[in-house]
């Protein structure tokens, strides 16, 4: 492997965009197959670091009853689960990747939108203020560097991604395009069909566009295997907008079934068709396309607003099932949203961290050729239904609007200071930011929180990821004396530094596939299997206190060292999802929860987290004295 990771000091003449993603003599995909095996970490090491995150959020009776029934499993059942986890590893590169596909996304019934889609708005520029009648114009220049993107995935020329000189598993970005989530009762299933040249010739190129409840394809690459030129995409786009606006009344609104309960959308897709062949065909060209253009009318300003229309928007204009789907305003401004179930955030942040420096480096003015060629109009996809689908498209959006009536929101930047003043106490970035919210939890409920943190397991064999576990008894600890207010300013730097250290430590093993969750998942699933009766480790009480089995109060993720930053939904009614992305001088966060939580409510949330911050600073400041 011939390239090193780059950081933006080391960039010479070429562009910030190219000098970050393209090669010229690494292939993207190059390093998949040579990574190694996923590995199982030792049963002992998973039950003692599920003590530790156990420790802080149960009383001593209950923490010693689940000593005895973790020692118990240890030397008993939890053995006999781990050589049989230990044999099918023997067998397969990934032993968790068809569990994790199945367990935390395809059986899942409940709707994708708006619980578990990804939601995110895009970045605003100076040169691009809100602006009535700029939405196709804009969307054809965003379009066209979303499609080269497409370009350098086929090609194999994106940087492969190296992370502290160890190369990172790519197979996820292949899932980006011509991507679909395919509903069944039961179980879904995911298809995934894009090809790169060395794999033979391309999945179909036609994107769709969803507006006014109405459908069209057309195909954004031309038989040269270029996308069409940011004029030739305008063409179209217009044709589309000016046609769906000339209309008496909305269409069908047939996206609107994506967003239903999965067995119902299952069901409906079925009788869909049965209706008519043309459904069949319909279906296809939406399922196979290479991604989902969305023509949105509202017209939100502030990024709090364009992430509540991207995860809460007009649901007959959605296509849940796509892998990323872009959303243009009425004024010009962007956002994105994308099925969590084949990718990680981290890729889609670093998508469209490509697409938004692309159009910084231009200020928004296409430079390049605009050639124009006689395109064939775009196909507007029109179904054939009857009252029951009429039915089923009412009926869908009206529990999509009451699920979305749930979700609060706030979408703020913390400026007062970002990751440049933690150099010099070299303490890593994100570990202050989980540290913070571990205090902010505690000082609004005087309880820690259980934590989900992403880490990230992609330099394995198809990794994707694994939790840290961040509420640990030395964050609750130092949460604890800042709230009591008696600790000396040297006694609080010092279990700062602690809990700073530690999440270091957990999240450093978490990354090497050496947390508990994943290891958990795998003894669950295997005595599912294998009939055996489920291990009482599973319905101790403290399982679920301390976050298993998806019961995290809070639910996290770095969305990356920039100001790309959405979210999803919490865990539980009583949680918070909060995504944060961590600049030099501020510190972007994406806080939702649920409103018929009395309890919780995300602006206050992030008004503690705001309070933490500043805090802790404090403490920084007060350690030079």
């Amino acid at each position: 492997m011939k390239e090193k990771s780059l950081h933006y000091s080391s960039l010479g003449s070429k562009s910030l965009r190219d000098q970050l993603y393209v090669s010229e003599s690494n292939k993207t995909f190059e390093n998949d197959e040579t990574l190694p095996s996923l590995p199982i970490p030792s049963l002992h090491n998973t039950l003692d670091l599920y003590l530790d995150t156990v420790r802080p959020v149960v009383d001593n009776a209950e923490f010693a009853a689940t000593e005895e029934i973790v020692k118990k499993f240890e030397n008993g059942i939890g053995q006999k689960l781990h050589q049989k986890l230990v044999q099918r590893a023997q067998g397969k590169r990934n032993w968790l990747e068809e569990w994790w596909l199945d367990y935390a996304y395809l059986y899942n019934r409940g709707p994708l939108l708006p619980f578990s889609s990804m939601s995110a708005p895009m970045q605003t520029y100076d040169f691009w203020p809100p602006q009535p009648g700029s939405r196709v114009e804009r969307t054809a220049i965003n379009l066209f560097f979303t499609l080269e993107f497409w370009k350098l995935l086929r090609t194999e020329k994106m940087r492969p991604m190296v992370h502290k000189g160890v190369a990172w598993d790519m197979s996820q970005f292949k899932r980006l395009f011509n991507t679909c989530r395919i509903p069944h009762s039961v179980k879904d299933n995911l298809m995934c069909l894009f090809r790169t040249e060395s794999e033979g010739d391309p999945a179909p190129t036609n994107i769709i566009i969803l507006y006014c409840g109405h459908i069209f394809s057309f195909d954004a690459i031309d038989e040269n295997e270029e996308p069409l030129t940011p004029q030739e995409l305008a063409f179209q786009l217009y044709y589309i907008e000016k046609w769906c606006q000339a209309q008496n009344s909305r269409g069908q609104g047939i996206g609107s079934l994506t967003v239903g309960k999965r067995n119902d959308w299952a069901n409906n897709r079925e009788y869909l068709k049965q209706l008519s062949p043309q459904n069949v065909r319909n279906l296809e060209k939406i399922e196979k396309a290479l991604m989902v253009l969305i023509f949105d009318d509202s017209e939100p300003v502030s990024q709090k607003e364009v992430m509540q229309e991207v995860m809460c928007g007009a649901c007959a204009d959605r296509w849940a099932d796509k892998s990323i789907s872009l959303i243009g305003f009425k004024n010009g401004i962007f956002g994105a949203m994308a099925d969590h179930t084949p990718f990680d955030g981290l890729c889609t942040a670093v998508f469209t961290h490509y697409v938004m420096t692309s159009i910084s480096e231009i200020k928004g003015v296409f430079k390049g050729m605009n050639k124009f060629r006689e395109l064939p109009r775009p196909e507007r996809l029109e179904f054939v239904i009857d009252e029951k689908i009429s039915a089923e498209v009412e009926k869908s959006k009206s529990e999509y609007h009451a699920n979305c009536s749930s979700i609060d929101l706030a979408h703020c930047t913390f400026d007062e200071f970002g990751k440049a003043i933690l150099r010099q106490h070299r303490f890593h970035p994100e570990a202050f930011v989980q540290i913070a919210l571990q205090l902010a939890y505690y000082r609004m409920y005087g309880k820690p929180a259980p934590t989900y943190c992403t880490a990230s397991t992609r330099q394995f064999y198809h990794g994707r990821t694994e939790t840290c576990r961040s509420c640990f008894p030395e964050a609750v600890d130092f949460a604890k004396a800042v709230v009591q207010g008696t600790a000396s300013p040297g006694e609080l730097y010092s279990l700062l530094s602690k809990a700073v250290n530690k999440f270091q430590h957990v999240m450093k093993k978490a990354m090497q596939n050496e947390g508990c969750d994943r290891h958990f998942l795998g003894l669950y699933v295997i005595s599912l299997e294998e009939g055996i009766e489920l291990p009482d480790i599973f319905t101790d009480p403290s399982f679920i206190k301390s976050g298993g089995g998806g019961n995290y109060i809070l639910s996290t993720s770095c969305a990356g060292y920039w100001n790309i930053c959405g979210g999803v939904p919490p865990m539980r009614e009583d949680g918070y999802g909060c995504f944060y992305g961590i600049e030099d001088n501020k510190i972007t966060f994406c806080c939702v929860s649920f409103k018929n939580c009395a309890e919780t409510e995300s602006q206050v949330f992030y008004n503690n987290v705001r309070m933490s911050l500043l805090d802790m600073r404090n403490i920084l400041n007060s350690s030079k004295l």
